[in-house]
């Protein structure tokens, strides 16, 4: 059973691979240079539905949690300023490219908010670490953290745990799931989470559920 440090941290780092690789996923068709498939816009809005939720949770949620523990620790106060910044740039540049657009301006605009996104998430998986955390916040302040963040997406947990699952590694999609319980793991994400994703299989990084 990993810890909530942990469990946060690789949750991070692997929501933080699926934008990234899905923003490549459009470039990439962007290059092709053949027709739109007829799901890419249904697909990019639930791309960007995906950013701006893993962004609202850090903002209402971790980074309040985190600078109320922050006091007097400068360097930490410091990146969350930093982050709050990036993540109005990232919001104003996933809100563009939520928009109807033709493929090669979609491809461009994906490569605009990967060249932003790429070292904001770097940074945040550096200082986020499993050990960094522990530093930064009481393992119990992080579990109601993470719990505030569940009941506050619930309405959307499905469809956005079934982007997360099908744009990652079958070992990447296990060592995430592990800790969930039975049901939702074995039943509502696979069998319906995947129905519902059927529809973007060529699109999405990697277009099975292995669970």
């Amino acid at each position: 059973m990993k810890t909530a440090y942990e469990q946060y941290a690789l949750g991070l780092e692997l929501s933080h691979r699926a934008l990234e690789r899905n923003l490549h996923r459009f470039g990439e068709l962007a290059d092709r240079g053949d027709p739109a498939p007829p799901d890419l816009g249904a697909f990019v809005a639930l791309y960007c539905e995906f950013l701006a939720v893993h962004h609202d949770g850090e903002d209402r949620f971790l980074f309040p949690a985190l600078r109320r523990h922050a006091a007097g620790k400068s360097t930490d106060a410091a990146h969350l300023e930093r982050w709050d910044g990036e993540h109005r740039t990232i919001a104003r540049l996933g809100d563009e490219l939520a928009k109807p657009h033709p493929l090669p301006e979609l491809g461009r605009l994906a490569r605009e908010l990967g060249a932003v996104l790429a070292p904001h998430t770097g940074d945040e998986e550096q200082v986020m670490s499993p050990l960094h955390l522990a530093e930064m916040i009481p393992e119990r302040d992080l579990v109601a953290v993470l719990d505030e963040t569940q009941k506050a997406n619930r309405p959307r947990a499905l469809a956005l745990a079934s982007f997360l699952a099908t744009s990652l590694e079958p070992a990447e999609q296990r060592a995430l799931m592990g800790d969930a319980p039975w049901l939702f793991r074995k039943v509502l994400l696979p069998l319906v989470g995947g129905r519902k994703m059927k529809r973007f299989r060529d699109l999405v990084h990697t277009p099975e559920i292995s669970l």
